[in-house]
């Protein structure tokens, strides 16, 4: 067994999952450690707080770490002012967010509405608002509302298994977490309200604070158009290409993700 599959388990059994209820919702979310500044990590569609454990784990000696799930919940509006209630019950005024994907999308959106509550950015393997490549995807979100949650999961397992893991080289972590999230963790409504999310559109001005943009050479999610057009919308960004290490490289290859975030932090 690959000892990081070890490792996920026993951060699980380790790590109280805290809660917290804000606007009829209901949150949780994992917050460890006791530094002066926090660090936020906000995950992707097929994600949940436990995606970022190695990251928690290594950022907790010296940061107040702070990592949510998302609950069934479309709208980026609603989604930012439960992740601040959150940040708030951690005791954090602001802090430095993480986001990847819809969490990278979630993260622009704080960037750009809630500025105070941003001390920095970063934006990995995402895409700007209303990006037309993500867009396209709008007619399948559609047609999931009518399928069955079985069919709808299990195609997007499949995905994963054809796509998501070969492009993170086969990645062992990667394969058990995502297998368990579409057969265990998941619901059809999760995915139908994420996707709402992923689809929102707004404008968000020049950040205020410093940002920065990972990406992976290989992304089988984020089409190269829209890497570059991300890139574009922020022309001050500090940019890191983490070669070919797929859509979860936070998840399957940790040494780069965390190196990449250590040079951004601490330049």
């Amino acid at each position: 067994m690959d000892p990081r599959i070890e490792a996920l388990r026993r951060f699980r059994l380790r790590q109280p999952l805290r809660t917290l209820e804000r606007g009829g919702l209901l949150w949780r979310y994992y917050a460890l450690g006791e530094g002066p500044r926090t660090l936020l990590f906000l995950h992707g569609m097929a994600g949940a707080g436990d995606i970022w454990f190695q990251q928690l784990e290594a950022y907790a000696r010296r940061w107040r770490v702070v990592a949510p799930t998302y609950p069934l919940e479309g709208s980026l509006a609603r989604l930012a002012d439960g992740v601040l209630a959150v940040l708030d019950a951690a005791g954090a005024r602001e802090a430095v967010v993480v986001g990847s994907s819809l969490g990278g999308l979630l993260a622009q959106y704080l960037a750009a509405r809630r500025p105070e509550r941003v001390e920095r950015a970063v934006f990995a393997n995402t895409f700007p608002p209303g990006h037309p490549e993500i867009l396209k995807g709008r007619r399948l979100a559609a047609l999931a509302r009518w399928l069955p949650e079985r069919l709808v999961l299990g195609a997007m397992l499949r995905n994963a298994r054809r796509k998501l893991v070969p492009a993170a080289g086969g990645d062992a972590l990667l394969a058990g977490y995502l297998e368990e999230q579409y057969t265990r963790r998941m619901r059809k409504a999760d995915v139908l309200a994420r996707s709402r999310a992923v689809f929102e559109t707004f404008t968000p001005p020049e950040p205020r604070t410093p940002h920065a943009v990972f990406e992976a050479a290989n992304d089988p999610l984020i089409p190269p158009r829209a890497r570059a057009d991300l890139k574009a919308r922020y022309p001050q960004a500090f940019v890191r290409d983490l070669g070919a290490v797929g859509h979860f490289p936070y998840l399957s290859h940790p040494e780069r993700f965390n190196a990449a975030l250590g040079a951004f932090l601490e330049p």
